[in-house]
């Protein structure tokens, strides 16, 4: 018995790693190889603008996994936006507080209750952007119309900004940022949770919002 114990001890001492248990070493590269498959896909926001009807833009979400060496889509859908106020200077983007958002590539964090002196709620931040005439627009996001905690206020006279009122009023007018419909917000929202969270800014390599004409 005791031969046969030793014989035995003898072949564990001789076993390849990682048969039997799991080791914390096959832990680890598990958990790079989820990491590596996350950081395999990217997404963009495009957001086209349409001169001749500013309220009735688009904006669309595009995911796509890198798969044998091509880059395919595997996540995306579209819905109408508006940018800038109205006027003559609506589709101007060098026209602060008026026109809408220049063109370009923007970084941006995604917050699901941003707590602003205007804006609440869902939001994507894009920051500042400098225009072709060298104007910058400041304070630009992709948002609603809603109060704290995505929650709509009661109906009330006149235009306000913590309740979507369209068609009643036209909420998709901003003063450069991008508007949508709190259920459209929502949409992108969750699209964009499939792949990223929230409070963070990726690489615009990873993800990124691209506004055109």
């Amino acid at each position: 018995m005791r031969r046969l114990l030793g014989t035995l001890a003898a072949l564990m001492l001789v076993l390849p790693a990682g048969i039997g248990a799991a080791t914390p070493a096959a832990g680890r590269v598990g958990a790079a190889a989820q990491q590596q498959r996350a950081d395999a896909v990217r997404a963009v926001i495009v957001f086209d603008k349409n001169a001749r009807h500013p309220w009735r833009s688009t904006i669309t979400w595009r995911a796509m996994r890198q798969r044998d060496g091509a880059w395919r889509v595997v996540d995306t859908e579209s819905w109408r936006a508006g940018s800038g106020l109205g006027g003559r200077g609506t589709t101007d983007a060098c026209h602060r507080d008026v026109g809408w958002l220049p063109n370009g590539t923007y970084s941006f964090v995604q917050h699901d209750d941003y707590h602003g002196n205007l804006i609440h709620g869902r939001a994507f931040y894009l920051g500042a952007k400098q225009c072709g005439n060298g104007t910058w627009r400041t304070d630009l996001f992709i948002h609603t119309e809603t109060g704290a905690g995505n929650r709509q206020c009661a109906d009330a006279a006149g235009d306000q900004g913590c309740r979507w009122e369209y068609p009643k009023v036209n909420d998709y007018r901003s003063h450069g940022c991008i508007k949508m419909s709190p259920r459209d917000l929502l949409g992108l929202v969750r699209h964009y949770h499939q792949w990223f969270h929230a409070e963070v800014r990726y690489p615009s390599a990873r993800v990124a919002v691209r506004v055109r004409s």
